[in-house]
């Protein structure tokens, strides 16, 4: 699987967030993981949940309708969808191919 879950403490949040980790793809193989982890962290009622795609080398299309969905997901749920990614990646392009950034909550991590 290419997914990881980690549960985690921000400062100013009052309760743990879920960090659901992308190790290397997002793309139509990993869609049905990412909607499966996003199941389970609204059945155990995160308020935020992080998918980190920082580390991904290959993006597509239906990986990108995947974040789009567990946004869509979370927030009928009153719950809250930060995309984490890395600037200059293939998940940049496709950010700004789609516009997601325009209702999404991101985070964007320095190339390296």
């Amino acid at each position: 699987m290419n997914l990881t879950s980690t549960q985690f403490s921000i400062v100013d949040q009052p309760t743990d967030c879920l960090r659901i980790t992308c190790e290397t793809a997002l793309n139509a193989v990993t869609a049905a993981d990412i909607r499966s982890s996003v199941a389970d962290a609204m059945k155990l009622n995160y308020p935020v949940v992080y998918i980190d795609a920082k580390e991904v080398n290959e993006a597509d299309l239906s990986g990108i309708n995947e974040i789009i969905h567990s946004h869509y997901t979370l927030s009928k749920a009153g719950n809250k969808l930060v995309f984490v990614y890395r600037s200059h990646s293939a998940v940049e392009k496709w950010v700004e191919t789609t516009g997601l950034d325009t209702f999404i909550d991101t985070a964007i991590i320095p190339a390296n």
